[in-house]
């Protein structure tokens, strides 16, 4: 077991708390700390097998199989790394991502406030953010849980944007893995919610 007793996380968030891995430089240990929520008066099999860690089991088996499927695009994404046991409970372990500072990487959403009124800056961020949708369809990756906070520009991927968190889909039949007309829908919604966000008009 990790003992996490003595090391303060490096960020806190409203489900998580994130360490540096104490004993791999590249590695953070991603520590849930909500209380499990429980959607169904039935709960499903993952929700009973699996509790408030059930999305990592959905992480898992999508990060799986674009390994499976050999991917390039799977660069987009965070190293999914296993699993740890540790003194504050179970861990994710994931790749490290880090800004020019050393310090963990800006998020999409940092760097999406941070915007002033120019237009140029405003244009390049969203293509930036465009290049990472058409690598995700290319690779036919699915983030369920898509938002500027699990997105991160990281020096490990040259300062491109990879996706930390969010992956495979939430719903009991997800339509997205058997269906190409389902997926591209889905990625064409995310593209248009998520690209208005840049006030491009």
């Amino acid at each position: 077991m990790i003992d996490l007793s003595k090391i303060r996380p490096l960020r806190r968030s409203r489900n998580y708390e994130i360490y540096q891995h104490p004993f791999i430089e590249r590695a953070l240990l991603k520590v849930r700390v909500d209380e499990p929520v429980r959607n169904h008066v039935i709960p499903r099999y993952a929700e009973r097998r699996y509790g408030n860690l059930r999305q990592w089991n959905r992480e898992a088996n999508e990060y799986l199989a674009a390994l499976t499927r050999g991917c390039p695009e799977i660069e987009r994404l965070a190293d999914f790394m296993g699993y740890a046991p540790t003194s504050q409970g179970p861990a994710l372990v994931v790749e490290k991502m880090t800004g020019p500072d050393g310090d963990l990487a800006p998020t999409l959403e940092s760097e999406r406030a941070a915007l002033g009124d120019d237009i140029s800056e405003r244009k390049q961020l969203h293509s930036e953010f465009m290049e990472l949708m058409d690598d995700l369809e290319r690779g036919r990756i699915i983030v369920g849980d898509l938002s500027f906070e699990n997105i991160v520009r990281a020096q490990e991927r040259n300062g491109k944007l990879v996706v930390i968190d969010g992956l495979g889909e939430r719903v009991l039949f997800p339509l997205t893995l058997v269906s190409d007309l389902a997926f591209r829908k889905s990625i064409e919604r995310r593209r248009t919610r998520m690209g208005q966000a840049f006030g491009l008009g």
